[in-house]
């Protein structure tokens, strides 16, 4: 003999899920036991709204003007792994050259969220 039992279904965040449901065997000489769960539903995550996606950066080449915050980083020249730039406000006059690995300045320039200007 085999009686099962369910739960009434539980309300979770915007969908509906039943509860576990337990198949119960039942003999005469032993007492009833778990024989196994049943598979439950997962419950989906509301839908979010879409950001509009940003475009790529390009890759770094000499004679690029990148915005970074209020200042100007301007790529003089581009190695195997390292980078030559500089990097002052727009009004400032001699700035010097700056060197950089490649995958460092990147990561920088992600970060503080650079704007090709030029190049």
């Amino acid at each position: 003999m085999t009686a099962i039992m369910t739960a009434k279904k539980k309300v979770v965040g915007s969908t509906i899920r039943p509860a576990k449901v337990a198949v119960k065997k039942v003999t005469k000489l032993s007492a009833p036991r778990l024989v196994r769960p049943a598979t439950v539903l997962k419950a989906t995550p509301a839908v979010k709204a879409a950001k509009p996606a940003r475009l790529p950066m390009k890759p770094l080449a000499a004679g690029q003007v990148w915005l970074v915050g209020d200042a100007h980083l301007k790529v003089e020249m581009m190695g195997k792994l390292l980078v030559h730039y500089k990097l002052a406000k727009p009004s400032a006059v001699r700035t010097p050259t700056s060197i950089a690995g490649i995958t460092t300045l990147l990561k920088f320039m992600k970060k503080s969220k650079a704007v090709l200007i030029q190049g």
